[in-house]
């Protein structure tokens, strides 16, 4: 963006020379606008932007347009961006420099990676070597996009030799690390191209180790230590492995003895052993045996939370995990002494938890705010939601409608239905608007006089379903939804609708939703572990497999916390989603999304904004 600012000012220094193109003085509104996007006021700036461009012409006009899209972009207003940038035809010039590099940045963020490249052709080949570098780097993040892992890091590696700074090669390389750890569960190929250096091929070799661990650096420990011995004098091996191997020493070491709380008797006990199996299977799977840590456990379910966290600390736990209900946690309010606890759902209401409590939850509102963004992130602004007549749906209900509204669309309707019914015709039918159309038809026959052909409609205005709903009654309901006209609308929904292995899953067909790795990720290790875990423990797939995979990541999060490394929980790739923490001491998921089809799954690419 910083050098996307520097052309903009050029284009506007250039505009106020004397070559600068008859019509009003808009040197003013110009300055304006510089000064609102400067304060990061980009609506603002854009709109500003957009009256300049309404009364100029020529080159003063082709920049105005490019200023204000810029600026939409920095608003998050992706499409609008778009759209002002499609009046356009290519400028010439500074313009045209910076219109090819948002334009292409523009479709990648749409999930266009080959539009992206289109754009990067129009740039001439003696741009500046900065403008070059810039275009490097949309460039490699459209292969990865498209599934090229050895040509992107090709580029990458080629970009760094434009690099004018030290500063600037380490950022490179940093940013090529990243870029390996974020596609290794994403289907990319990590084969080295044809006489490929040997700098690419060793960056290569990171990303086939990084595949082979679904991207988690924590289980890696030791074959980043062999690579490094291997590769002492690659440039990866001081700016971003010897920090890293460094780092993971002290990560990985658990204290001695570590609680876990859960309520095993009870209504929540068959949740609870499925969260404990998953907390031992990681263990005992763990590499550093001899670093295992004793593991208490206690049963909040006889005992109450509060009594049972009281119980381990006085037992010498250094770290707690634990409990698991929402009213469990709420206990905790009032603890003291200090040992860092990782509670496993959220504290709800009014309240504070101590300082020394994490919370880490499957939070439905979460999964519902994730979809409201990946909606936006379509191109899609308008829809209806349908969600159970209950306090679950009527949270995730609200989740969904403030991160869609928070993003610029707009939730038309909520229908609420009653679950367990085995027709939901009336409630569909209403949402949809179905019967507005036969009650129009009724009018006009009436009119008429005489009967007329009629094939009923949907509403016009939605472009999108939002489904909460469990698997019995999603079953249902997506039938039913095409039965009444809306075959051609998608279907969003979170991990509920879903359950692996179940021969049901095929009445869901057409249904996007957002779930953990555990449940999606199609990679070697995830599979792997997935297949050697169910062998031991089959409480690890089925209906309680989310569970499951909660254990076992909170148990790779205790050394995280424990050892106050809270940083290195940031971009996590854990069994449940990708981790990180956030300033309000919560462990946040971003999840993966995928398409129900033919009863099975097929994975879909992230489309989250860089």
């Amino acid at each position: 963006m910083t050098r996307l600012s520097l052309l903009a000012a050029l284009v506007i220094l250039t505009a106020c020379g004397p070559t600068r193109p008859s019509g009003p003085d808009t040197s003013a509104a110009e300055s304006r606008a510089a000064s609102l996007e400067a304060t990061g006021d980009y609506d603002a700036a854009a709109a500003e932007w957009q009256s300049i461009a309404a009364v100029r012409s020529g080159s003063a006009r082709d920049a105005a347009v490019v200023a204000a899209a810029r600026n939409l972009r920095a608003a998050g207003r992706m499409a609008d961006a778009r759209d002002v940038l499609a009046t356009l035809s290519p400028p010439a010039g500074a313009t045209g420099i910076e219109f090819a590099l948002l334009s292409a940045q523009l479709a990648l963020e749409s999930g266009r990676p080959e539009e992206a490249i289109e754009f990067l052709g129009m740039l001439s080949p003696d741009v500046s070597i900065g403008v070059k570098a810039d275009a490097m780097k949309i460039r490699a993040d459209a292969l990865w996009a498209l599934g090229r892992g050895g040509a992107a890091v090709e580029t990458l590696v080629e970009r760094e030799a434009m690099l004018v700074s030290a500063t600037q090669a380490e950022q490179n390389r940093r940013l090529i690390w990243n870029r390996l750890q974020e596609n290794a569960r994403n289907v990319v190929d990590m084969k080295p191209p044809p006489g490929a250096s040997a700098v690419v091929e060793g960056w290569l070799e990171l990303g086939r180790l990084l595949q082979g661990a679904g991207g988690d650096v924590v289980r890696l420990q030791q074959p980043l230590a062999a690579w490094l011995r291997r590769n002492p004098s690659h440039p990866a091996s001081v700016t971003v492995l010897g920090p890293i191997l460094t780092s993971l020493g002290q990560l990985t070491g658990y204290p001695s003895k570590v609680a876990l709380i859960l309520p095993l008797t009870g209504q929540l006990s068959a949740s609870a052993t499925a969260i404990r199996d998953g907390f031992l299977a990681a263990h005992y799977l763990s590499e550093s045996r001899e670093d295992r840590p004793e593991v208490i456990i206690a049963d909040s379910g006889a005992m109450g939370a509060a009594a049972a966290w009281e119980h381990a600390a006085g037992q010498g736990a250094d770290f707690i995990v634990g409990p698991l209900s929402k009213q469990e946690v709420s206990q905790l309010s009032g603890v003291t002494g200090g040992v860092s606890t990782l509670a496993l759902n959220e504290l709800s209401g009014a309240g504070a938890l101590p300082e020394f409590v994490f919370q880490f939850s499957l939070s439905p509102e979460d999964e519902a705010a994730q979809a409201a963004d990946r909606i936006l992130s379509q191109g899609l602004v308008r829809g209806v939601a349908m969600v159970p007549a209950n306090d679950w749906g009527m949270r995730i209900a609200a989740s969904f409608g403030e991160e869609l509204q928070a993003g610029g669309g707009r939730l038309l309707e909520v229908r609420t239905y009653v679950p367990g019914l085995p027709d939901y015709s009336q409630e569909i039918t209403e949402v949809l608007r179905v019967n507005d159309s036969r009650t129009r038809h009724q009018r006009v026959e009436g009119i008429v006089g005489e009967s007329l052909d009629f094939e009923p409609r949907r509403r016009q205005d939605a472009e999108f379903v939002f489904l909460a709903a469990l698997p019995r009654d999603a079953r249902q309901i997506r039938p039913q939804l095409r039965f009444h006209y809306a075959q051609d609308l998608p279907v969003f929904a979170t991990s509920s609708v879903y359950t692996p292995g179940d021969s049901g899953n095929r009445d869901l067909d057409g249904i996007v939703f957002d779930d953990m790795p555990w449940v999606l990720a199609e990679d070697g290790a995830t599979t792997a572990l997935r297949n050697r875990l169910n062998a031991i423990w089959p409480a690890s797939v089925g209906h309680r497999a989310r569970l499951y995979a909660l254990g076992y990541d909170a148990y790779t999060l205790v050394p995280l916390i424990h050892t106050s490394r809270l940083s290195a929980v940031s971009n996590l790739q854990g069994l449940t989603g990708t981790l990180s923490l956030t300033d309000e001491r919560r462990v946040r998921r971003e999840l993966d999304w995928a398409l129900i089809t033919d009863g099975g799954l097929r994975p879909l690419p992230d489309t989250r904004d860089e």
